[in-house]
């Protein structure tokens, strides 16, 4: 009943979005239309397949620690064939750029019955791994009717995700058995698991694969070059506010403006805006226009003095903001004062930098992370808010030891923490053998 009722509203849903889909296929916006409809390319059958599926850009990059340690054990070419399939197209362009050489890179199918049945007869998985919380009701039981074996790694569940879920509970335990493993961040993540009703001895808590996330070798170089058109430098501190959402830039925007009055000595700072979605650049651009203040577009950044003039930066290009953190005094995680989501802190915290978030910042291992994050109280008006953000911005880059005391913190976390991708390996190695895939 209960996959009847979803594929009956799933039906619903689709004849209502079905003009919007049609109008956006006409122009010619968004891409990979035939993979989402369940036709990827063809793979050959020589070699078993390791799917992995992640929904965008912040998957995608935790995922590089397993995928360099599965590609890594191998001796010569690896023995099977790496798939890695996202939802939106910037996930898809870093899966591009960073593991293009190395696999089939594809767009995850609609969660229809007929696009997954087709998509998983041409790409024919012995062995799917889905990263954090991807949870497609019919993907997963047509793989488990298939006897394809399932495991969600580095999963965790959100409060609101919980609440939700929580509704459809009877639902829900019947698509979590489709999971071989269920290997979860935190121990509250592996408690609403099987409060959901997974299976109790298939939820282990293995820890973030984003703990293990070391940058890139050519990242210091690519940083150099960063700074070079940017006109970034030691003698102006850099604030960095990434993945921002909406309402969010008007916020750090005030707040700014506060640090600067407030602080002469800061006068000179700047602040770089990266708003998570590129659809959401022309309007911030815009709010920018109207704010007054002196601001430059990455993408059309070329007039020397305008850029050394622009005391706001905003970011227009996906791939370049890890490499910027390195640059950064103090990075503000967005998506945590206007909205509840609970972006990457582990990324600007190995490069050094330190790392503020808003009040309703929602990962489960905020505790694990509370020495060495500070975190925005709530307060009750948005003036107030733009104040305490100031203030704690201020207190970053003026105080040296304050700042030493929230670096020591995170290297020791870090110290701790690593290992989730030799823990997930462990738990996989059965299953490997059972699919058929060497290492």
């Amino acid at each position: 009943m209960g996959y009847a009722l979803y594929n009956l509203l799933l039906l619903l849903a689709t004849v209502f979005l079905l003009p919007s889909l049609i109008a956006a296929i006409a122009r010619g916006e968004r891409r990979g239309w035939r993979e989402r409809f369940g036709f990827p390319p063809r793979l050959p059958l020589e070699k078993p397949v390791l799917w992995i599926h992640g929904v965008s850009v912040g998957e995608i990059l935790a995922a590089e620690p397993l995928v360099e340690a599965l590609v890594a054990s191998a001796e010569g070419p690896p023995a099977f064939q790496l798939v890695l399939s996202t939802v939106t197209e910037t996930g898809q362009q870093i899966a591009r750029r960073r593991y293009g050489a190395r696999a089939r890179i594809i767009y995850f199918p609609f969660d229809w019955p007929l696009s997954v049945a087709h998509a998983l007869k041409r790409v024919h998985p012995n062995l799917v791994l889905i990263l954090e919380t991807e949870i497609w009701p019919n993907f997963l039981r047509a793989c488990s009717r298939r006897h394809i074996p399932i495991v969600l790694v580095s999963g965790r569940l959100s409060g609101r995700s919980f609440r939700r879920y929580r509704w459809i509970r009877p639902f829900i335990r019947r698509v979590l058995e489709n999971f071989r493993l269920l290997l979860m961040q935190s121990e509250e993540d592996a408690r609403r698991m099987r409060a959901l009703g997974a299976p109790p001895e298939r939820v282990h808590v293995v820890g973030n694969l984003k703990w293990d996330a070391r940058p890139p070798t050519d990242e210091a170089a690519k940083a150099e070059e960063l700074a070079r058109s940017l006109g970034l430098s030691a003698e102006r501190p850099l604030i960095i506010a990434g993945s921002t959402a909406p309402g969010e830039e008007a916020l750090l925007l005030r707040a700014f403006a506060i640090l600067r009055a407030e602080h002469t000595s800061l006068h000179a700072a700047r602040l770089l805006l990266a708003p998570r979605r590129p659809e959401r650049f022309d309007e911030v651009e815009e709010l920018l226009r109207k704010s007054g203040v002196s601001f430059i577009r990455r993408t059309r950044a070329h007039d020397r003095e305008e850029i050394e003039r622009a005391a706001v930066i905003l970011l227009d290009t996906i791939g370049e903001l890890a490499a910027l953190y390195r640059m950064a005094a103090v990075v503000v995680i967005g998506g945590s004062f206007s909205t509840a989501l609970a972006h990457n802190v582990i990324e600007p915290l190995v490069r050094g930098a330190c790392v503020i978030v808003g009040p309703r910042y929602s990962d489960p291992n905020f505790p694990a992370y509370e020495a060495c994050v500070w975190r925005i109280p709530a307060q009750a008006h948005p003036e107030a808010l733009a104040h305490a953000l100031a203030q704690a911005i201020g207190r970053f880059l003026l105080d040296d030891r304050w700042r030493a005391r929230f670096r020591e913190a995170a290297q020791r976390f870090l110290a701790q923490h690593r290992g989730t991708t030799e823990r997930i390996l462990a738990h996989l190695e059965p299953i490997f053998a059972e699919s058929g895939i060497k290492r």
